[in-house]
């Protein structure tokens, strides 16, 4: 199955500013999520619940035919449990009533991608019964800033609204703020994706569920391509979560490795040179004016010669890895889509 392609990981670095919210500081004080790392400073953290919820709405804008979001016709929620998916003695008034579970879950998993990549666990609150579940053949890491955080925030409040209601003062809120690079790992179990076997789930009853190679092959695809073009919405805002730099791994077997904690961001001085011209009598004279600045610099130390196995893409001028990738560097990120296609096999279009 997807020429026995084992693993495709991809580690990315986007540019983002305030992308995940704590519960914590009260309702004047917006927190970001935060971590603290080995150094001792605390770096920003965009979990990977929230870069799940991102990848699963944005493929359904990109793709809404294909990555279908499942409502109340699939899921359940009763008050003090979690919302999941409907067990066997809940499809009765839905549009699956009368059918058998196998069947209904052989239709969650082609029309609904979210249940098949990301995962589940369907039991009921205080059940005895064991739980089905399925472990998600995608893994996402949390996505953590690349230089540590100062607490930067700013306070706000709506003045203009209170006062055209004809109300007195405000109700300040401060929220904390940081524009930064972040960078998380992504890896696909490919032979996962479209199954959902006994030696799993347990369940005789179910048996093996598996679904069209093809539906498999262009469902990583546009997992992959949402990644490329992924955008966030939060508070009003529309973050773009599109990489600047892309690390793309491709295993035949189990050995497979990420680069997340090789990534590390440096300042760059670059220069920019202005010429102007002028003429004194017959003499012309060119006068050079430097601008100086600093730009980001992914550096990643790939520690071996033989990377036949990983690609590269970035934005021109802001990567410098070693050793250098034989042929494998790439000149934009939709040549990654490409590849991949390759390497599963995925029918083109005439």
């Amino acid at each position: 199955m997807c020429k026995n392609v084992k693993y495709i990981t991809m580690d990315v670095v986007f540019y983002g500013n305030s992308l995940n919210y704590d519960w914590g500081g009260g309702t004047n004080y917006q927190e970001l999520k935060k971590v603290t790392k080995w150094d001792g400073r605390q770096y920003v953290l965009v979990s990977r619940y929230a870069l799940r919820y991102s990848i699963l709405h944005w493929a359904n804008k990109l793709f809404p035919d294909k990555w279908k979001l499942a409502g109340p016709e699939e899921l359940i929620y009763e008050r003090g449990e979690v919302a999941r998916l409907r067990d066997k003695n809940e499809l009765s008034e839905t549009k699956y009533e009368g059918l058998q579970y196998k069947e209904f879950l052989i239709k969650m998993f082609e029309n609904f991608p979210e249940f098949d990549l990301f995962g589940f666990m369907i039991a009921k609150g205080g059940s005895r019964e064991a739980a089905l579940t399925r472990v998600s053949p995608v893994k996402i890491s949390h996505a953590i800033s690349l230089t540590p955080t100062n607490l930067d925030a700013h306070t706000m409040a709506n003045l203009d609204m209170v006062k055209r209601a004809g109300g007195k003062g405000s109700n300040p809120v401060t929220i904390e703020e940081k524009p930064d690079f972040y960078v998380y790992n992504l890896t696909v179990d490919v032979g996962r994706i479209g199954r959902y076997l006994k030696s799993e789930h347990g369940d005789e009853e179910i048996g093996d569920i598996t679904i069209d190679e093809n539906i498999v092959k262009n469902r990583i695809v546009q997992l992959m391509e949402t990644v490329l073009n992924l955008k966030r919405d939060i508070k009003g805002r529309r973050e773009d979560l599109s990489p600047w730099l892309v690390v793309l791994g491709i295993y035949k077997d189990g050995r497979y490795e990420t680069f997340l904690d090789r990534i590390r961001l440096e300042r760059k001085t670059h220069y920019k040179v202005k010429r102007t011209y002028r003429k004194e009598g017959d003499t012309e004279i060119i006068e050079n004016e430097i601008e100086e600045g600093l730009m980001p610099l992914f550096v990643i130390n790939f520690d071996r010669e033989n990377n036949d196995n990983l690609w590269i893409y970035y934005r021109k001028g802001f990567c410098d890895y070693t050793p250098k990738l034989k042929n494998n560097e790439l000149e934009n990120k939709e040549a990654i889509l490409e590849i991949l296609k390759d390497v599963l096999g995925v029918k083109r279009e005439k």
